[in-house]
């Protein structure tokens, strides 16, 4: 066979090989990036989880270490109230322990998990037993220890 004709196919192989490699490097970035993904969007529902089923016990304790210091509230038009009012971190946790709010058990439905760097939105719709009866929009931080913190709560109710 030609010597020619030997180092071209040669150098196709190589190329190949090359573009094969690329091609799978490629490819376990992706595999890599939707696992961490899916581990992110994970650990944020287990965020969400941890935050419902304390406000359901009215656990404090709990609640101070899924929200963020800067925990807000805002309740646009809550429960037929004009207007719209914003609820601090200290007054959402005194009114949990006045039993003004709080107690009642959800089954949550995720519609939607955005996340970008270390923040993300939650769009979850939380049914009393299998009636929709609020659809939140929840905003997470990571905090120093990549721990995910609740530090924005949207709330509207529906029932």
């Amino acid at each position: 066979m030609n010597p020619m004709i030997i180092k071209r196919r040669l150098n196709l192989q190589k190329a190949y090989h090359a573009c094969l490699g690329a091609v799978l490097a490629v490819d376990s970035t992706v595999t890599l990036a939707q696992k961490m993904d899916n581990e992110m969007e994970t650990e944020i529902k287990q965020a969400v989880a941890i935050f419902d089923q304390a406000t359901a016990r009215r656990d404090i304790e709990t609640l101070k270490s899924v929200l963020h210091p800067d925990y807000r509230v805002t309740a646009n038009r809550f429960r037929g109230t004009p207007g719209t009012t914003l609820i601090t971190r200290e007054t959402y946790l005194e009114m949990m322990k006045d039993g003004k709010i709080g107690g009642t058990k959800y089954e949550e439905e995720f519609r939607q998990i955005s996340v970008t760097g270390h923040t993300a939105m939650v769009d979850v719709m939380l049914r009393e037993i299998g009636v929709p009866a609020m659809h939140k929009y929840l905003f997470l931080v990571q905090n120093e220890k990549d721990d995910w913190q609740i530090i924005s709560d949207l709330p509207i109710v529906i029932k």
